[in-house]
């Protein structure tokens, strides 16, 4: 249970560092193209292995359900911005205050994760479900991580 919050912890601080240095580029920089790919393959992995590993047991929780709930769609929100930055010219104006929204959103939701929603599924979830979740997490991580190597999966 710990080695699990421990390692989606670690991945927080990450997307934060990224995200922080993604915040202080300048317009027209070849810096921002290069977090910003940076930020997508830390963040869609980490986030979509969560939708598919941590989240579900937690929605079965009748005590969990409305937090995973929420941070379902945090995950959901989070996700729209992403690609409409993605999407949009790195030297637009619009770009560097979609961003400051997005960094925002995700560190809501980072502090919503490793705040309620930790708490409420150490409550729920089992050591031995917590093992199998970590184990699924890692390999679901490992394959999306794969997947956006592929070119046609960056276009996306």
């Amino acid at each position: 249970m710990k080695k699990f919050f421990q390692m989606l912890k670690k991945d927080h601080k990450a997307l934060k560092v990224i995200l922080g240095q993604l915040s202080k580029t300048k317009y027209k920089s070849k810096k921002r193209d290069k977090l910003f790919l940076k930020l997508k393959e830390a963040l869609v992995p980490h986030m979509k292995a969560e939708e598919i590993t941590f989240y579900p047991p937690l929605l079965k929780k009748k005590e969990a359900r409305e937090v995973a709930l929420e941070g379902v769609e945090e995950h959901h929100v989070s996700d729209l911005v992403f690609k409409e930055l993605e999407n949009m010219p790195k030297d637009q104006d619009q770009w560097g205050a979609k961003l400051s929204v997005f960094k925002e959103l995700v560190e809501h939701h980072i502090e919503e994760e490793e705040g309620p929603i930790f708490k409420t599924a150490k409550e729920v979830l089992s050591k031995n479900k917590f093992q199998s979740i970590m184990k699924q997490f890692l390999e679901e991580k490992q394959k999306i991580k794969e997947n956006l190597k592929q070119p046609s999966v960056m276009k996306k």
